[in-house]
């Protein structure tokens, strides 16, 4: 089967051509960049028709066929922009009737995925797609593509192609703002904003600005001053993603970490990921640089996918879908195996083992055994004064230059330590701490023996499950009550006994002084981690979870319920949708 397919969703129009084995026959794109500013769509669309004849019969030459030889034509279908979708679509309308052949719409995002999947010749990724429109940190569950964290306002490649835009540098400034940060050394502090596995760049951007205006006030931009400025950038917003896709691994424990999308060639991300697959012992992939920005082979190859473990669609079903989420389409060629590729490439990628927990634990002076090793920090089963403990150590990121890692690692343990102490006096059900090392990095607490929730919730009936998620919302409120959020409630952060008990743990993102936000943002990851981890038990938990909330919730029910949609509609192409789960 030969499939061409058709990418149109921003600034690049593309034509690839590929037959079902994964064969690439060629691939020809046409970029537009504009002279100044951004990208106005009204000249994107101009430019597509302008070269999009050219770049078919270009493809076509190129793969030495004629289009008569074609079995599929596959387009972006969304998400992207409108007017630019529109191009892609009319042409793929018109190449299919005239051809007589089968046409399907493809989610661009989700090409972005398999075609790094198909190269890289990995199965089962945590997917990293950053690019100029999204930020994306992914892995497949419950027969999609479930979103484990997003931006919330600003995707990074489009923030860091801002920050270029201001200091003069055209689009894309994207690689030429990663060489100039290469000659910074003098780290300035700027906003590191996440939250659970989401992320916020406008705050960091707009700090950026307002840093560059004071340089330019006082006259001190200059080479170094702007080095340093984008040093700082690319250190913050890397860690920043960094940190939030190493939550994803330890979380969805998958053994390999993709990254795609046209952020995915710049090399320091890149460094930061690949440590933290090595220190998890898992392969770590980079789709190639030529394919990892948009381009129509990676439509075409999805489109094959999709085609052949799907029904035929009708024209009439081609219509474009600027908004269209990668959480919200439906994965039968993984779900049913029926038609899998990576079958072919058994081969697996050298993995880079981790320093042994033996010496880890000689270099700390602990006796004990290493329990778990998470996104932050390794648990340690150990004796304090003959106490049953366990020692949270929180590992140094070396990912992360000093500067950041220190006053994380130190804030963290200082808030986590303190909040947990806050909260077992009120009777919330946490461990007990009996000693804090903030320059370590270190927590002495109570051992809980019990296993993570995540890990029983398949062995348990429904009707157990409904009585512990009511009672995980009840304990939240409680929380709340106290003027505290959790920060990073997920199923992996709560502790399960033998005596049914539910123990809440891991506080390191925690805030206090909280408000309507704060409270609907643990509800909104909570509820995040149920539809993604645990989505064939959705939405039947989360209703209980809700239930078990508003027992406590009372006075701010409503509004904390209208603040969760609000939070949901700042992820990329999210739009309002029917209100549900009320209190």
């Amino acid at each position: 089967m030969l499939c061409l397919g058709i990418e149109s969703t921003a600034h690049t129009f593309s034509v690839g051509i590929i037959n079902d084995q994964g064969n690439i026959l060629s691939l020809v794109s046409d970029t537009y960049k504009p002279q100044t500013g951004g990208l106005k769509p009204v000249d994107v669309v101009e430019h597509h028709y302008m070269v999009f004849n050219r770049v078919l019969k270009q493809s076509i030459s190129r793969a030495n066929i004629k289009f008569t030889n074609l079995d599929l034509i596959a387009f972006s279908q969304g998400p992207g922009l409108g007017p630019c979708l529109r191009v892609g679509a009319a042409i793929a309308r018109s190449l299919s009737l005239k051809l007589k052949i089968p046409i399907v719409g493809v989610n661009h995002c989700i090409a972005h995925v398999e075609i790094g999947r198909l190269l890289c010749k990995v199965d089962d990724p945590v997917i990293v797609y950053v690019s100029g429109g999204n930020t994306i940190i992914s892995a497949f569950d419950s027969g999609m593509y479930q979103v484990f964290g997003e931006t919330l306002d600003l995707a990074i490649g489009n923030m860091i192609d801002m920050v270029a835009r201001d200091h003069g540098i055209p689009h894309p400034g994207g690689p030429r703002l990663e060489k100039i940060a290469k000659g910074g050394t003098n780290y300035i502090n700027l906003p590191y904003i996440v939250k659970g596995m989401d992320l916020s760049f406008s705050g960091l951007y707009t700090a950026i600005w307002k840093q560059a205006q004071v340089q330019e006030k006082t006259n001190e931009i200059n080479k170094d001053s702007q080095e340093d400025l984008f040093y700082s950038l690319q250190e913050t917003a890397f860690s920043m993603l960094a940190e939030v896709s190493e939550r994803a691994i330890a979380h969805t424990e998958k053994n390999s970490v993709l990254l795609t999308g046209g952020v995915a060639a710049n090399k320091r991300l890149q460094e930061m990921l690949l440590y933290i697959s090595n220190e998890h012992n898992i392969e770590f992939h980079v789709v190639p640089q030529e394919l990892a920005g948009d381009n129509g082979a990676m439509i075409a190859w999805t489109g094959i996918l999709q085609f052949k473990s799907s029904n035929p669609v009708e024209i009439s079903e081609t219509k474009i879908l600027p908004k269209w989420r990668m959480d919200d389409v439906s994965i039968p060629w993984r779900t049913n195996k029926e038609y899998n590729v990576h079958e072919v490439h058994k081969e697996k990628t050298k993995i880079v083992l981790n320093k042994s927990d033996k010496k880890l634990l000689q270099n700390l002076n602990i006796q004990g055994e290493i329990i778990r090793r998470g996104a932050e920090a390794v648990l340690i089963h150990s004796k304090w004064f003959n106490r049953d403990v366990l020692i949270k150590y929180r590992l140094p990121k070396n990912y992360r230059i000093n500067e950041i890692d220190k006053k994380l690692r130190i804030s963290r343990t200082i808030k986590e330590a303190r909040t947990l102490i806050e909260l077992f006096k009120f009777g919330i059900p946490v461990p007990s701490i009996y000693e804090i090392n903030p320059a370590m990095g270190l927590i002495v607490m109570q051992y809980i023996s019990g296993n993570r929730l995540k890990d029983v919730i398949p062995n348990l009936s429904d009707k157990e499950l409904g009585k512990i998620f009511r009672e995980i919302g009840f304990w939240l409120a409680k929380i709340h009550q106290n003027d505290r959020m959790h920060g990073d409630l997920t199923t992996s952060n709560i502790i399960y006994t033998a005596n049914r008990e539910l123990f809440f743990i891991d506080f390191g993102l925690t805030e206090s002084s909280i408000g309507i936000e704060e409270k609907a943002m643990d509800l909104h990851l909570f509820k995040r981690v149920i539809s993604s981890t645990h989505g064939k038990y959705f939405p039947d938990l989360y209703d209980q979870f809700i239930q078990g909330y508003s027992e406590v919730e009372k006075k701010d029910q409503s509004e904390i319920i209208s603040r969760i949609n609000q939070i949901e509609l700042r992820g990329r192409y999210n739009i309002e949708r029917k209100k549900s789960n009320a209190f």
